[in-house]
């Protein structure tokens, strides 16, 4: 047996310290947790941090929703949101009120989540919908975790292996340490570490934005006060591609009194509706000859009209991502085989009605919009993303709908675009008719939920659109949608005929 002497024992540390030097991953999370540490003290201290076994936070301010405002450029006219958020860190539970109104909507929405499931209760439409288990996962409580530094802290702590160091960076003018870990719902967070003060200033997400690429959306913190042991912000404001999208006041309790009272809801009056789908299929809807509406095949939810003329087709919408328009586009391809899609029509300018143009441009498609949209197109199409249309760049090319109105025939199948702005939704907007079939296509202007849960009063978008079709006497049965199910014009009648009533008295 080969045996080794003492001298050689004694080298052997030695010679593992030298074949196994510190590794740039050690270095960087060696770093990273010294910057932990450092504004873990300076927010209270670790047992201070873990002690936060409950809160209750309240945000209240204007918003200005990313490619979501009325109007393609500013100046934007914001609208408001109310958030009372009641996180049961021990418990695992949640209690979310929220209040939104601007660009034609109002909403009022009520989640608790509890014990693996949860229900959401819409006050405007009084439907009680349950969150199923596979819905009212821990990666649902997750996200509440960023709403606040000391939430954010105790995560990192219990994720130390994650941490890296990423560096030194300027905001606001002052020098930052950022450091980045992963969240329990595979979120990788970075934080901006003030280098003086060591609170924390923002966290960064990363998430690709159409007009600009990949980006970072922030959320920052600020005006920090001392709220029992630990400090806590007075001011959150959340960014992307470095554009405002909300500025709230925050108001903290750490730690208020809990009881399992404060997630039960009074729920008399509210319809219980079925669970929302976890997967809505992709299918093709055919609404008359070389009509086609393809469900879903862009996107959970996100929906595009293909119609089939005598040498071309037209397709209305480009919602979802570059790869959704990819595989609508070979869905279209199967179903009306033979045809290049030569047009491909805009309803507006919001990021998720269009945000698979670019497949549609690098196909070769003409955009068909309004003027206004133009530089929005523009940039999109210009926007540094890794697909088709980033490998192979091209400017696209456009046709536009002027005075309201544009007919698009080959004296067989026959689409009318039609501006039904100025709208309080998007003050530019189209729709497609197709008098033939007697069937309307539109985006945002009403919509059957996929639980075919009552929609309650109507938005004010929607009756500005019910006005529309009663102004226009357009001959419509069926109203196809980028966003749900197909209706029958009884079942839009329905929804809106007592509202419009009561409004015109």
């Amino acid at each position: 047996m080969l045996r080794l002497s003492a001298l050689a024992l004694a080298l052997l540390p030695l010679m593992a310290q030298a074949d196994n030097p510190e590794t740039l991953t050690e270095r960087s999370n060696t770093r990273a947790r010294e910057v932990l540490d450092a504004t873990v003290a300076a927010m209270g201290g670790a047992e201070a941090i873990r002690g936060v076994k409950g809160v209750r936070l309240t945000l209240e301010g204007e918003t200005w929703p990313r490619m979501q405002m009325p109007t393609p450029e500013a100046p934007f006219e914001a609208g408001r949101s109310k958030e009372v958020l009641l996180l049961d860190l021990a418990g695992n539970r949640l209690n979310l009120e929220t209040s939104n109104s601007g660009a034609g909507f109002e909403a009022h929405n009520r989640t608790v989540l509890k014990n693996g499931e949860g229900t959401n209760y819409d006050y405007r439409a009084r439907v009680a919908t349950p969150i199923p288990v596979a819905q009212s996962s821990q990666q649902q409580l997750v996200q509440y975790q960023r709403r606040l530094p000391n939430l954010i802290l105790r995560q990192a702590l219990d994720r130390q292996n994650s941490l890296r160091y990423l560096g030194e960076d300027t905001y606001a003018g002052a020098p930052h340490d950022v450091i980045t870990f992963v969240m329990p719902d595979t979120q990788q967070v970075a934080v901006y570490v003030d280098s003086k003060t060591k609170l924390i200033s923002k966290y960064e997400l990363a998430f690709t934005d159409p007009l600009a690429g990949e980006e970072a959306s922030e959320v920052l913190f600020g005006d920090y006060v001392d709220n029992g042991n630990v400090k806590v912000p007075r001011r959150w404001e959340f960014r992307q591609a470095g554009e405002a999208v909300s500025r709230f006041d925050a108001k903290v309790e750490i730690n208020p009194a809990i009881t399992d009272a404060s997630f039960e809801v009074a729920a008399e009056g509210f319809t219980k509706a079925q669970p929302v789908p976890n997967e809505l299929p992709q299918r093709v809807e055919k609404l008359g000859e070389g009509v086609y509406v393809f469900h879903n095949g862009a996107g959970q939810n996100q929906n595009t009209l293909a119609v089939a003329f005598k040498d071309y087709v037209l397709a209305v919408e480009a919602p979802g991502s570059s790869g959704g328009a990819e595989n609508v586009m070979r869905q279209i391809k199967e179903t009306i085989p033979g045809k290049p899609i030569r047009y491909v029509v805009m309803t507006h300018h919001h990021g998720d009605h269009i945000g698979g143009l670019r497949g549609f441009i690098a196909e070769g498609a003409t955009v068909v919009t309004t003027k206004g949209n133009r530089n929005v197109v523009e940039t999109m199409a210009k926007a540094p993303q890794n697909d088709r249309l980033g490998k192979s760049p091209r400017a696209p090319e456009f046709l536009f709908v002027e005075k309201g109105r544009r007919v698009i025939t080959d004296g067989e199948q026959t689409v009318e675009l039609i501006d039904v702005g100025p709208h309080p939704h998007a003050r530019e907007m189209l729709v497609a008719y197709l008098p033939k079939h007697r069937v309307l296509f539109q985006g945002d202007l009403f919509f059957i939920p996929n639980n075919d849960a009552p929609v309650g009063p109507p938005q004010e978008g929607t009756l500005a659109f019910a006005r529309f079709l009663k102004d226009k006497k357009l001959k419509v049965d069926k109203i196809a949608a980028v966003h749900g199910r197909t209706v029958t014009i009884e079942e839009f009648t329905q929804a809106t005929e007592n509202a419009t009533k009561s409004a015109s008295r």
